[in-house]
């Protein structure tokens, strides 16, 4: 017979009723252990309530049944909460793997492939890039942001220094134009693109060169890309198409960010930043984007090992 470790055999018993702060304190520890049991934990109540579903369309049929009595089902159900637990023991339905993984990318801890030992950068929540003229409460956010995050997490290490290589002049010159340290700006464009993975496009499929997702206000006189996003407006989101600005080339829309920050009075604080952190924490206080942790994704970024790296050998 398999024995379980002490903890896993407390949170596979229904009965324990401390198995679900065992739960949340594994949640606060953050480790890779712990979010797999969480995982596991939310599949065994998504099979309990397919047990429960199924259960209740049997009493359709069992009902005036003298065999079917309230015992009965009270230890019937007994018997499914258990069963949901055993059933999602091990490999289970593959859905708690699923959710590890996505749990996994939330938190900032999985690794980019092929980099071992390099911190990863973390998953972009719900935030967006506000228009010169929009009010730090009127957000935008890309529809595509939850796929951005992943591959943000996800790419391996070739894919990130190509990226880097591929904006690294730009980047460099925007970043001196504007007094801050060019990881801060890398940084923020791979967290805003997933490393270049997801630059917005037109309905050509032509690439807008935006990397810091700019919208077009009604001084843009240039080509614009329209795209489904999600809007905040008061606190309540609403989805919505918005036009962004399109750019010929990489350098340009670098040119742009830089005019985009020096022109802004929301952004002066952010110029001239002594470390990425007082960049970042800068342009999260001007309203540059909802997300309360967006400042911290762009400082664990630009702090990650392989980053570093690759900004070493460049900057020789």
């Amino acid at each position: 017979m398999e024995t379980l470790p002490p903890r896993q055999a407390v949170l596979d018993n229904y009965t324990d009723l401390n198995s679900l702060d065992s739960v949340k304190k594994m949640g606060r520890e953050g480790d890779e252990q712990s979010l797999r049991e969480v995982a596991r934990q939310f599949e065994a109540m998504f099979v309990q309530q397919l047990l429960k579903t199924m259960r209740a369309t049997e009493d359709v049929f069992a009902d005036g049944n003298y065999t079917q009595s309230s015992e009965m089902k009270f230890h019937r159900d007994l018997l499914d909460q258990q069963m949901s637990l055993s059933m999602t023991h091990g490999k289970g339905m593959g859905l708690a793997e699923a959710l590890f993984e996505q749990m996994r990318t939330q938190y900032g801890k999985l690794l980019p492939q092929g980099a071992a030992g390099t911190a990863a950068e973390p998953a972009m929540e719900k935030r967006s890039m506000t228009s010169i003229e929009a009010s730090p409460l009127d957000a935008v956010q890309p529809a595509n942001e939850m796929q951005r995050s992943s591959e943000i997490a996800n790419n391996p290490e070739s894919k990130i220094r190509q990226f880097v290589e591929g904006v690294f002049d730009a980047a460099n010159a925007a970043a001196k134009a504007l007094g801050v340290a060019v990881d801060g700006v890398i940084a923020q464009a791979a967290l805003e693109t997933g490393w270049g993975e997801h630059i917005l496009t037109d309905s050509q499929g032509d690439v807008s060169n935006n990397l810091f997702n700019i919208k077009a206000d009604a001084r843009w006189a240039g080509p614009t890309v329209t795209k489904e996003v999600l809007e905040y407006s008061d606190g309540r989101p609403v989805q919505m198409f918005s036009d962004f600005r399109k750019y010929a080339s990489l350098g340009e829309a670098f040119e742009d960010f830089t005019q985009f920050l020096q022109s802004s009075s929301r952004y002066q604080s952010a110029l001239n930043s002594e470390s990425v952190k007082e960049y970042a924490n800068a342009l999260q206080a001007g309203g540059y984007a909802t997300d309360p942790k967006y400042a911290h994704k762009i400082v664990q970024i630009a702090e990650s090992p392989l980053l570093k790296k690759i900004l070493a050998q460049k900057l020789l």
